[in-house]
């Protein structure tokens, strides 16, 4: 269902080009206090209306077609700003995938030179109501993740952990007015697939990541779809040398609880390796929630140590279905139209959106 490449792989043009597959890289930063931000670029996103149910039907679409950038600022683990912006085809410099990436008015740059990750984000969107734009940089910089021996290189779906502790500094304005700057632990990686996300086997996963003094911490859940199956609990430990550490996990699941979107969520989580603990995941703010998808603020504790993190739960099957398609077509934004005529009111800075719905109304934006 997933499996771990090696940090040195090279990103395979193929996926550009596997009916209804994905590739996405994935940037975060977060501060002890909960501010921080998430930055996601990708060809294939799942998450995008129409791309899951054309697979669903037989006419899967191709990745290379379905260009976009995800940008969500984050403030005491609420959102601040939010964009999810879709851009048309537009031709890619396949032999520089893995280094560099352009879509839209955006140009991401990585950078890996004696055992040092560099991730530089060049960031210029149009919003929709407003004729102010997103401009700014998100910069990482800190230890690569080395190549482990357990490293594979193909599947259908290759998980690609690029960091290990970084430090990150996100520095964006919307019409010369800063959002804020934002300093503190940073973290990079991609996936890539080669079918559907929903033709996995995956019920749901949970993913979180956690930065602990010295190291990066991370946890993947997967429920396989087959009820006979066993979850798969995995635990992954990037060191301030680069080197990855891959364990078994026995999973201990708190109460669970309902979101508005009909999504359970646990409480928290206890993972111990071999009955010992490896860490214990609370909760503490539902910073994202949808009908298939959470962003969660999570504190993190192991030895002593308690640390602010991110955590994810997605529910693939869920993805693209006909009954939430509208709702999410309110948050996605194509430069060049057509768009809802909710947009404004779910995109941009938190602050105004109301005025900008009304501008976009009015022919204003």
């Amino acid at each position: 269902m997933i499996e771990i490449a090696g940090a040195a792989q090279a990103v395979d043009p193929g996926l550009l080009r596997a009916p209804g597959g994905f590739l996405w890289w994935y940037a975060d930063v977060v501060t002890p206090r909960g501010d921080g931000a998430v930055l996601i670029w990708s060809y294939g996103l799942p998450f995008l209306p129409g791309y899951a149910n054309a697979a669903r039907r037989g006419r899967a679409q191709l990745p290379i077609g379905r260009p976009s950038v995800n940008l969500v600022v984050y403030r005491r683990g609420v959102p601040a700003f939010y964009l999810l912006q879709e851009h048309a085809p537009a031709p890619v410099d396949e032999q520089s995938l893995s280094d560099i990436q352009r879509i839209g008015g955006c140009t991401f740059r990585r950078r890996v030179d004696a055992g040092r990750c560099t991730l530089d984000a060049a960031i210029d969107c149009s919003l929709p109501g407003t004729t102010d734009r997103l401009t700014g940089t998100f910069h990482l910089a800190g230890t690569a993740r080395r190549g482990d021996d357990a490293s594979v290189a193909a599947s259908e779906h290759l998980w690609t952990p690029l960091t290990g502790p970084c430090e990150a500094e996100v520095d964006l304005s919307v019409g010369g007015k800063p959002l804020g700057l934002i300093r503190g632990r940073g973290y990079h990686d991609r996936n890539g697939g080669r079918v559907p996300l929903h033709d996995l086997g995956i019920e749901r996963w949970m993913w979180g990541r956690l930065p602990f003094a010295g190291h990066e911490r991370i946890y993947y859940l997967l429920w396989p779809r087959e009820a006979e199956r066993e979850m798969i609990a995995t635990g992954v430990i990037i060191g301030a040398d680069g080197r990855t550490e891959r364990v078994p996990l026995e999973v201990e699941l708190g109460r669970e609880r309902m979101t508005f979107g009909g999504l359970r969520r646990p409480e928290h989580i206890v993972l111990r390796h071999e009955g010992r603990e490896w860490l214990t995941v609370r909760h503490t703010v539902v910073s994202d929630a949808g009908p298939f998808y959470l962003r969660l603020l999570s504190e993190g504790s192991v030895d002593g140590e308690t640390v602010t993190g991110w955590s994810e739960l997605v529910h693939p099957d869920r993805v693209d279905l006909a009954r939430h398609r509208p709702f999410v077509r309110m948050r996605v934004h194509h430069p060049a139209g057509p768009n809802s005529p909710w947009l404004p009111l779910f995109t941009g800075p938190r602050a105004g959106r109301p005025a900008r719905l009304v501008r976009q109304w009015l022919g204003m934006g």
